[in-house]
């Protein structure tokens, strides 16, 4: 606790010095209504094209890891299964949009981060806190929203090399006009991982299209496609003491996604229409398996159409919505067909008033309130409601929210042969929030907040009856803290902190899984004429993990320290630059039983507008 203390004291003296005047960034997703991050009520975290470029990721889940309040598992090297947990909520519980598109998997919940690249991504949002009344089920701890829309033309491309057979390129470009933008993107990966069998191909692309014939009206369409090709290294299936290497174990895939956006204005009135439409593929082999030939396939879709109206008032705004969703899921294997067109169908219904006032003192004051009804075919109804308010005045933002989420049983849970339950119903949870916000917008900036949730209904496997059922129940409360700052362009350093004080399983008192009680980053900075370096630093402490062989039994899993340094010499429209991962060849596993990549150079040069 002295600990925590005494880093939250370091935060608050830092960021209390003199601040210099920068651009306000607007974010989309803490609302039904575009805002800047100086009045949004709302724990948000902007992530731009610049920061990605300076830390020279590649991968998104790399630059999620530096965001307060979240923290991710990978099953071994870069590519494999990668779970998110938001304030220490499942992995199932944070929703995911690529330019509001939702990416979750209606299979099994959650989204799976190894493959999403940061080729063509101008700007992450990252939303803490439950959002079920204005997006429905699976956003109950935040939501996550990659936009790739661009501000103004450019054309940028990369290409690199490394250890252990890393061979990357990417290729992006954007024309922004006064009628009109469009923007396209492609990536491509080839790693030989760091065991037999850890290879990984992929490509990745995604295109933007917008017109704008007058001020008032504008039509889009994007879309998005990623395919995938990896060696899974070890199997989890034998019998043993130890882990058995698997020298033909293999999964591919492919995702893509479909959308098209109108928007218009008529007075204080306008509308938004997203239609959208989401597709994944997912294959399974392996022909060393104890049971045999194993192979396996899973298609999954979703169709949505969502419509929000927006009246200006003289005091705020009045959003009103609706939206329809329909996903079916195929699975079949070896042994047979386990899913055959099974249906999960979603109709809602929200609204959310905006209130803003000025005072005479020059403070300005936001309140949010709003609901949302969903009616599932498979279980019944949610309401989600949610309360946030903003005071904002000298450079500092006081906020405060509360809210209800669920999360809606996927198709998986309730049709699988033999494990599935279609009696299930939706799993629920209760959040408040309190925190502050100095010198948003300016050249440094301090966030603290404290939360506190409850979960109940989490749907879980029962070892009593063999299947799914609404038994589980978990809490969590504790402190998320980030600072950023830049000196004359030269300097620029980030922290984040997190403190999941309580985070266990209200049943057992044991705490949840893979969520460590302390972690956080450390990035800084040095630009001078043509050199940039910096050097970032990530730290999870010890956390609760599960044996992945007999006996199965709950384990601890060590923290870890990591530091990735990136050099690189911008000469006009190229730049150079060398980047080592994991400097220190730090050997650990964020998940037991799959190794993590130990140190690797790359090589490689930028190029563009």
């Amino acid at each position: 606790m002295k600990t925590v203390l005494s880093f939250l004291l370091f935060l608050f003296l830092t960021a209390v010095t003199a601040f210099a005047q920068t651009s306000a960034d607007i974010v989309v997703t803490a609302s039904a209504i575009p805002e800047t991050v100086e009045t949004t009520p709302a724990a948000v975290t902007v992530i731009t094209h610049k920061q990605i470029e300076e830390r020279g990721s590649t991968d998104l889940a790399d630059v999620l890891r530096e965001v307060p309040g979240l923290s991710l598992s990978r099953t071994g090297s870069a590519g494999r299964a990668t779970s998110l947990f938001t304030r220490g909520a499942n992995s199932t519980h944070t929703l995911v949009l690529w330019n509001g598109i939702q990416l979750n998997n209606p299979y099994f919940s959650g989204f799976d981060w190894g493959q999403f690249s940061t080729a063509g991504v101008e700007q992450v949002e990252v939303v803490r806190g439950p959002y079920s009344a204005l997006y429905g089920s699976d956003a109950v701890a935040g939501v996550v929203n990659v936009l790739t829309s661009p501000t103004a033309s450019y054309f940028h491309g990369s290409v690199e090399g490394g250890s252990k057979g890393l061979r990357n390129a990417e290729l992006s470009g954007a024309y922004a006009g006064t009628t009109g933008k469009v923007s396209g993107a492609w990536g491509h990966r080839e790693d030989d991982g760091f065991a037999p069998n850890d290879d990984i191909r992929q490509n990745s692309g995604n295109l933007y299209a917008q017109w704008m014939p007058g001020a008032n009206f504008s039509l889009g369409a994007s879309a998005r496609r990623n395919a995938y090709d990896l060696g899974i290294p070890v199997n989890t299936n034998f019998s043993g003491t130890e882990l058995v290497p698997s020298p033909n174990r293999r999964g591919s895939g492919n995702d893509r996604q479909i959308a098209i956006p109108i928007t218009q204005s008529i007075g204080r009135f306008s509308y938004d229409v997203a239609l959208s439409d989401n597709k994944r593929r997912d294959d399974f082999q392996d022909p060393d398996d104890p049971y045999g030939l194993t192979e396996s396939r899973t298609d999954s879709k979703v169709r949505r159409a969502r419509l929000v109206t927006r009246t200006v008032t003289g005091i705020g705004t009045i959003v009103l919505g609706g939206e329809y969703a329909r996903a079916v899921v195929d699975d079949a294997s070896t042994y047979g067909v386990n899913l055959a067109g099974n249906r999960r169908t979603e109709r809602s219904f929200f609204v959310e008033d905006r209130l803003s006032h000025e005072t005479e003192s020059g403070a300005h004051f936001e309140l949010s309130l709003g609901a949302r009804r969903d009616d599932f075919d498979t279980f019944g109804s949610e309401t989600s409601p949610r309360v946030a308010i903003a005071l904002v005045q000298n450079g500092t933002k006081w906020r405060a929210a509360y809210g209800q989420a669920f999360r809606a049983p996927s198709v998986g849970e309730l049709y699988f042969p033999f494990s599935g339950n279609r009696d299930l119903n939706a799993e629920h949870s209760r959040s408040f929030e309190f925190g502050f916000d100095r010198g948003l917008g300016t050249a440094s900036q301090l966030s603290l907040t404290y939360f506190n949730s409850s979960y109940r209904d989490l749907i879980i496997f029962d070892p009593a009856t063999f299947i799914f059922s609404n038994i589980g129940r978990a809490k969590s409360d504790g402190i998320e803290a980030g600072f950023s700052r830049r000196i004359a362009n030269q300097f620029y350093t980030s922290l984040s902190y997190t403190w999941l004080h309580k985070d266990e399983d209200s049943s057992t008192g044991l705490r949840l899984a893979r969520r460590p009680e302390h972690s956080g980053s450390l990035a800084f900075g040095y630009t001078r004429g043509s050199i940039d370096t910096n050097v970032s630093v990530i730290r999870s402490g010890a956390r609760s993990d599960i044996l992945p062989i007999a006996p199965y039994s709950r384990t601890e899993n060590r923290g870890y320290t990591t530091i990735d340094v990136n050099l690189q010499w911008r000469a006009a429209r190229f730049a150079p630059y060398v980047r080592i991962e994991n400097l220190r060849d730090t050997r650990y596993e964020e998940v037991l039983g799959y190794p993590s990549p130990g140190r690797r150079t790359i090589v490689g040069l930028r190029f563009g507008t």
